[in-house]
């Protein structure tokens, strides 16, 4: 009897055994999967690719600043710039047309600069800068329900720092990329980009390089075309005259921009007001975007006055912005366009050497940055 039991639960255990063999070669399966796929996001998007050295402002024009309507000499319009890239070959990059406004911003915001440099932890004043930061904090009563409801433990609080900013010319609000190259898988910290730049005041940009430059629209940093790529996305685009211009998927056409004299673009998006300077409704982006983040923004008044919103987020202080209070916070201020830059854990701000905002986790390295500095 004994020894029918023990064979008779035999097959049993062998089963057993076999179940269990099965599951530890699907976990194997799985964690192996899982190595793969983040070996190839690594490769694709931390370690550095081939890159293009960014060309340096002074390399573009000549400045004169004696007559604002002679402020910008152009080098030599619409040819290409040589450069080597981080693998030994060159590089031809195209310039777009210098074009600047007729007005000099000097004069026309005369009450807004200082004969000297005044600087304060929240203010910056010289003969061809302004920067106010504005800091304000309220409770929407509305949490964030989406994503299953995850961000509801953040609260309804908002606080956001605002930087009102003048320029005298359009030189002054510059764009770097990390480690100074055009590429993927380059990153640096804001506050080393700031230093290095100089600046009085520095965010974040849009993560230029998001897929890998594929179908990710057209990049222009300081006159310089670096990118032009098709996009499913808003583009923002900065001109050498001050203006500012906000073009829908299909709309971009590269010499377009290099005739209209294109000084900055940047793909995220979305944008944020309407034609009449309303707040938007509807956003063309992504679900996730649609939720409550840390946010950065640029808004545009008239050429040479503008500003940027850093809201913190993902904090019992501040849970972010939605797209709509965002929006409408831009159309309060009287801002002509305004425009989604990269968010979350990446949204941070310096003034001079000091972090301006405050973020939910220390410092991110990023890809980009917006700085405005004291020129060249």
């Amino acid at each position: 009897m004994l020894i029918r039991l023990q064979y008779s639960t035999c097959p049993y255990g062998r089963k057993g055994r076999s179940m269990k063999k099965r599951i530890l070669w699907i976990v194997v399966d799985i964690a192996a999967a899982t190595l793969i796929m983040v070996g190839v996001w690594g490769f694709n998007y931390l370690i550095p690719q081939k890159g293009v050295s960014a060309v340096p402002m002074q390399s573009s024009f000549t400045k004169n600043t004696n007559n604002q309507d002679t402020l910008m000499e152009k080098m030599e319009e619409q040819t290409d710039i040589q450069m080597e890239d981080t693998g030994g070959q060159n590089a031809s990059l195209q310039r777009t047309n210098i074009t600047m406004d007729t007005q000099d911003w000097h004069k026309k915001f005369a009450d807004k600069f200082t004969d000297q440099v005044v600087s304060t932890d929240t203010s910056y004043t010289s003969p061809n800068v302004s920067v106010q930061l504005f800091y304000h904090q309220y409770d929407t009563g509305k949490l964030d329900k989406s994503n299953s409801g995850k961000h509801e433990k953040y609260g309804t609080k908002i606080s956001y720092v605002l930087a009102d900013i003048y320029v005298g010319d359009i030189t002054y609000f510059q764009t770097a990329f990390a480690k100074d190259t055009y590429g993927v898988g380059y990153s640096e910290k804001l506050t080393d980009m700031s230093a290095r730049m100089k600046s009085v005041l520095a965010v974040n940009g849009d993560s230029y390089s998001n897929n890998r430059h594929e179908d990710n629209g057209t990049i222009i940093r300081n006159g310089v075309i670096y990118r032009n790529k098709q996009t499913t996305e808003e583009t923002c685009v900065l001109n050498w005259d001050g203006t500012m211009d906000i073009y829908q998927p299909g709309q971009v056409d590269l010499q377009q921009l290099v005739d209209r004299g294109a000084y900055q673009s940047w793909i995220f998006g979305p944008s944020l007001l309407d034609e009449s300077g309303k707040a938007k409704s509807t956003f063309l982006t992504w679900d996730y975007i649609r939720e409550s983040h840390p946010r950065t923004a640029i808004g545009y008044y008239e050429p040479g006055h503008y500003c940027l919103l850093l809201v913190d987020g993902r904090q019992d202080s501040s849970r972010g912005m939605f797209l709509d209070e965002m929006a409408k916070v831009f159309e309060d201020l009287g801002c002509k366009a305004a425009y989604n830059l990269d968010g979350g854990h990446c949204s941070f701000m310096t003034m001079k050497n000091q972090v301006a905002n405050h973020p939910y986790k220390p410092e991110h390295e990023v890809e980009d940055g917006i700085f405005i500095t004291e020129g060249l």
